[in-house]
């Protein structure tokens, strides 16, 4: 072989390589392992305000609470100074914490309304000192009810004696009109009398008013008046002083 085709040959021969004519076998693919993170789980809290009864709930806060909670997500409170001022809706008793369509939430205490109760009671007085149905005037032993701490006319009054009967005498037409034994009225003064003698002088006539309240039935008082015998046909007052 000549010089020249040999330098022809060395010259194929770089072209060849250069130009990639010859192939190489491709190194074998290595396998790619990708390690994920572990997932994270959210648990979600029980909602501090669920409730089912009123024993559920408590303040929210230590101090001058303003709202409530369930009792396990209460704060802890230890070692908590408060000052002695009343400023939160739940302070100085101005509400409690309860169970509201199942949530925990402040209950506004309800006003109280303290009730008076009045002492009532009924006087009687009655005159004249003797009295007998031989005597023209008056036409009985006068009683005059006196309502002491109650509106008489919105009461009833019960008339009862153990002997005789009550009559009603006034200034309307002066006329003595019988209304029997026992009587009710609103407390009109009534006037006593009798027609028969009694079955015995050493028992006494007692007569006795009592007050109730008409709307409630409420007893507003009770008194008595004590008629002793003089013979069969005169009665005293007894003296209950």
């Amino acid at each position: 072989m000549d010089k020249n085709a040999l330098v022809i040959l060395l010259v194929c021969i770089a072209a060849v390589f250069l130009a990639g004519c010859t192939q190489n076998t491709p190194p074998p693919a290595v396998p790619v392992t990708t390690t994920l993170p572990p997932a994270t789980v959210t648990t979600v809290p029980v909602d501090a305000q669920t409730c089912t009864t009123d024993a559920d709930c408590v303040p929210a806060q230590c101090c001058h609470p303003a709202s409530c909670v369930r009792q396990s997500a209460k704060p802890v409170c230890t070692d908590v100074i408060c000052t002695m001022s009343c400023e939160g809706p739940l302070d100085c008793g101005a509400g409690t914490c309860g169970c509201t369509n199942s949530r925990c939430s402040v209950i506004q205490a309800r006003p109280t309304t303290l009730s008076v109760v009045t002492k009532t009671s009924v006087t009687l007085t009655a005159s004249p000192q003797r009295y007998s149905p031989m005597i023209s005037f008056p036409p009985g032993v006068g009683i005059t009810v006196d309502a002491n701490g109650f509106d008489a006319a919105r009461s009833r009054f019960a008339w009862n004696a153990t002997h005789g009967n009550f009559f009603s005498w006034g200034p309307v037409n002066y006329t003595v009109d019988e209304v029997g034994n026992p009587v009710t009225n609103h407390g009109e003064k009534l006037y006593w009398s009798f027609t028969q003698k009694p079955a015995s002088i050493l028992e006494p006539v007692v007569i006795t008013v009592t007050a109730t309240d008409a709307a409630t039935g409420r007893m507003q008082g009770s008194s008595n008046v004590v008629l002793l015998w003089d013979g069969d046909n005169a009665v005293m007052l007894k003296d209950t002083r």
